[in-house]
């Protein structure tokens, strides 16, 4: 027996404390410049944010006005920790396998006596240790907030609960995906959609439509209730445990079932705990699917299946002529970039659920059953979800137009073509953009329907104005171009194409998340001449141009006496916006051009 228990514990010892993968990962990558540099990154944004909530603070403030103050400083720097564990989770977790096919050593790894458990478990808690990290440094931070009051522990634990459950949960999302999926080049980029799409669609169902509203909860001070959908949503329920929606209390569930009772008492705790056990099942499957075949090289049987399915009769394997463009560059990446399994899948889906959530909304405002207030809100939140996904695809699309070149050892071969490096640089930005632009057809002729229909009807306050398709289509497509020119930028300057992609994504994600912050605060006390600083940030130009009420504090009275204003500073400002971007764009482009030939040679080099 105690032979038994001596074996059990040393099984224990080395599937998890003395795992090797995380001795090596955690030993090795804790010395790195890099991860010293993220902690002060991750640090850098969550103090900023409540230093900018202190400096809000009025000496004349009383007690209970500062408490308050405090309470609003914890939860913004609550929702920052929160999205900054959805950004980073994932990255060091997805970039476990990645990492290891890149560098060609997943097939040693495999043929070590590593059991799957170990090898699961190593990757996963390995790179989970840094993000932990993470949020403890980041706990004396939130306990500055408590220092005026407003601020319970509690709620402390409940955000910290939040925000690791979520960093677990994405976590062993990302080690299944890259477990099942081979842990391609891709891993990253599939995942970052599904999560994005994920957390803005069920986020705007909770907060915007009423109908997930659960009907004995308390209405707040805007008249939101708490959505049923908050246990399965990190910010939803971080609502909750931020005192911003009250839950229903549990002896007003009596005609629910036990489950559901608990569920909507207590969103916050059943989050956290629905996390952790996914997690678990996530882990156990993905332990199956180490050392299969697929991973091998080896064709599987659903494979050998479709190859014969898909067979055709001999003689008939030609492919028909196609017309290349002028730049064979850029066609390659707009063609392949389309057919691409991955993301033609995505760039499809994007299309048709664009679409269909138009057609839903327009049949709805048809009906009658969305007024005009509410249909502009839908249509914003639509619009910002489509870009949100498009801008996430251009950045990684870019992000891999260089490195995937090295990598399948073409560069050498495009190099020694006639090409030169204006060549080779507009053909990849004009075929990542003609890439983007289909999927950014469906919001900006989405507008235009609703253009046209309120016009034909002639309405005296429509929707939106008949001009606004056209300001967004030129506002999107130069800022779509930019997300390609900074991906393509990092492609560049490193090698590596996982650490390109993430540093080209939260890259962007600062700039948008800044520039858009500084422009919200400038736009509230503007009225109309909001519209003009709105369009030179990407989210704040859909929200206003598609829902201008929001200028006037959502009174719609104003907006009709004020439209003609709004919509003559809506086109100054995106014409004058869109020159901007599109001279970045240039000026990145240039750059990118003369020092081509000397970066690349100086890799080569290395």
């Amino acid at each position: 027996m105690s032979n038994v228990a001596a074996q059990l514990s040393a099984w224990a010892w080395h599937l998890i404390p003395a795992n090797p993968i995380v001795l090596r990962v955690v030993q090795g990558s804790a010395r790195r410049s890099r991860h010293l540099w993220l902690r002060f990154g991750y640090l850098a944004v969550l103090f900023f944010v409540v230093l900018f909530g202190a400096f809000s603070f009025s000496t004349n403030l009383s007690l209970d006005d500062l408490a308050k103050q405090s309470s609003v400083t914890f939860s913004r720097a609550s929702i920052a920790q929160l999205m900054l564990m959805c950004f980073l989770a994932p990255v060091f977790t997805a970039g476990a396998i990645t990492q290891e096919r890149d560098s060609q050593t997943f097939n040693i790894l495999l043929s070590t006596p590593l059991s799957n458990a170990q090898i699961v478990l190593g990757s996963l808690l390995s790179r989970l240790f840094f993000v932990v990290v993470l949020l403890l440094a980041g706990l004396p931070i939130f306990f500055v907030t408590t220092i005026y009051g407003g601020v319970t522990t509690s709620q402390i634990i409940e955000s910290f609960a939040i925000a690791g459950g979520t960093a677990v949960l994405t976590g062993s999302l990302a080690i299944a995906i890259s477990m099942i999926r081979v842990g391609t080049r891709r891993t990253i980029f599939s995942f970052y959609i599904t999560i994005g799409l994920y957390l803005l669609t069920v986020y705007a169902l909770g907060t915007q439509w009423s109908g997930t509203w659960v009907a004995e909860a308390p209405a707040n001070v805007s008249g939101e209730r708490m959505s049923w959908l908050a246990p399965f949503h990190p910010f939803l329920a971080l609502d909750v445990a931020l005192n911003r929606i009250q839950a229903p209390p549990f002896g007003a569930l009596g005609n629910q079932s036990a489950v559901v009772r608990y569920l909507l008492a207590y969103p916050q705790a059943l989050y956290v705990a629905l996390t952790l056990a996914l997690s678990f099942l996530l882990t156990v499957v993905s332990m199956f699917f180490v050392r299969r075949s697929a991973l091998e090289g080896e064709t599987s049987f659903f494979g050998k299946l479709a190859d014969r399915i898909r067979r055709r009769p001999a003689g008939d394997r030609t492919q028909k002529p196609r017309r290349v463009w002028r730049n064979p560059i850029a066609w390659r990446e707009a063609a392949t970039r389309a057919t691409a399994a991955s993301r033609g899948v995505v760039r499809y889906a994007i299309i048709g659920g664009g679409i269909a959530a138009a057609a839903l909304v327009l049949i709805e405002y048809h009906r009658g059953t969305l007024n005009t207030v509410t249909a502009r809100v839908w249509l914003a939140n639509i619009i910002m979800i489509e870009f949100g996904i498009i801008l996430l695809v251009a950045i990684n699309t870019a992000a891999t137009a260089i490195t995937k070149e090295r990598e399948s050892q073409t560069m050498d071969i495009l190099l020694a073509t006639p090409l030169s490096a204006k060549d080779l640089v507009w053909g990849k930005l004009r075929g990542l953009v003609s890439f983007t632009a289909g999927p950014i057809c469906v919001p900006v002729g989405t507008l235009l329907v609703f253009g046209l229909y309120d016009l034909f009807r002639d309405i005296k306050v429509p929707v939106v104005s008949i001009e606004v398709w056209f300001e967004l289509m030129v506002l999107l497509l130069a800022y779509a171009a930019f997300a390609c020119m900074l991906g393509m930028h990092f492609s560049l300057r490193i090698k590596q194409t996982v650490k390109a992609v993430m540093v080209s994504v939260g890259v962007m994600a600062l700039l948008c998340l800044v520039a858009g912050g500084l422009a919200q605060a400038i736009i509230g006390s503007l009225d109309a001449g909001g519209a003009f600083i709105a369009a030179f940030t990407p989210f704040t130009a859909i929200s206003v141009l598609v829902n201008p009420v929001t200028l006037f504090g959502d009174v719609p009275q104003k907006l009709a006496a004020n439209l003609d204003n709004v919509r003559g500073f809506a086109v100054i400002g995106s014409a004058i916006a869109a020159l901007v971007v599109c001279g970045i764009v240039a000026g990145m482009y240039k750059s990118m051009v003369r020092n081509f030939d000397m970066i690349i040679r100086k890799q080569s080099g290395q």
